[in-house]
């Protein structure tokens, strides 16, 4: 069965090569998800420091348990953070490619990536479930998919955890990107419900979502599922973009304008 394995492989790669997941060169025999050029960019932008309460890019020395300067002085309703790296950089290129231009096959490798971000947290082995933080209906007619919610899937199989759709969204009245970091917590307050069907009291929860600038969306849906009873909940992003500089915008073939919530 190995060998057959390895015949059918080859097969496959003539066939169709595999590419690098960032900048799409053929991947060699001995390649994983992307060629060395693009492996050895992306393991430094995953090595950078971050607070484990917020997310915060932060130098080691001006993070501790009481959180980073952006958190030490509040409690955000979020008990832990796991990210993969900041937005401005590669991780940042794949996001727009899973998001904006469709490569749907990146949400295995992007998944792959939190799910190990999840694993390196001392909370990963408490959790009950993942929760993806809800699209509305607009959100996933201009996406054309539900990108968090398949995300959130992948992570969870490499857990050996479920991704339950426990949170809806309604009333927000204009998305994230478009507001200044002021107005951002207004513009979710109040907008994330739990579903009817969920079960959440005494739950230890992870929210999943693909970017985080203001942190206000995790918070709000995190507010959420605390009211309803859950014990715990944490939060996992692929990406931190900047608080002074937003994930750029980016448009569809269709012409409609998005950018990264």
């Amino acid at each position: 069965m190995d060998a057959l394995r390895r015949v059918l492989g080859l097969v496959a790669d003539l066939l169709a090569p595999r590419a690098c997941a960032l900048c799409h060169r053929t991947l060699g025999p001995g390649d994983l998800d992307w060629c060395p050029a693009c492996t050895r960019e992306i393991l430094a932008a995953v090595a950078v420091d971050y607070c484990r309460r917020c997310g915060e890019t932060a130098s080691p020395h001006l993070v501790n348990e009481a959180g980073c300067r952006h958190c030490r002085d509040r409690r955000p309703p979020i008990d832990g953070f796991a990210r993969v790296g900041r937005y401005d950089g590669p991780i940042g290129e794949m996001i727009r490619g899973y998001k904006f231009r469709r490569e749907q096959r990146l949400d295995r490798t992007l998944g792959v990536m939190l799910a190990d971000a999840v694993r390196s947290r001392p909370w990963c082995a408490t959790l009950d479930a993942l929760v993806p933080v809800p699209a509305s209906l607009a959100e996933r007619w201009q996406y054309r998919f539900y990108p968090v919610g398949l995300l959130a899937r992948n992570v969870g199989r490499r857990l050996g955890l479920p991704a339950l759709p426990m949170l809806t969204v309604r009333g927000k009245k204009r998305r994230q990107v478009e507001l200044p970091q002021s107005d951002r917590a207004e513009n979710v307050h109040g907008v994330f419900q739990v579903a009817g069907h969920a079960r959440v009291a005494g739950a230890r929860l992870c929210l999943v979502d693909d970017v985080t600038t203001s942190g206000a969306t995790l918070a709000e849906c995190a507010r959420a599922l605390k009211r309803a009873g859950a014990a715990e909940v944490y939060a996992a992003v692929l990406a931190k973009a900047g608080r002074d500089t937003p994930p750029p915008e980016h448009r569809t073939n269709a012409g409609t304008s998005l950018t990264a919530e």
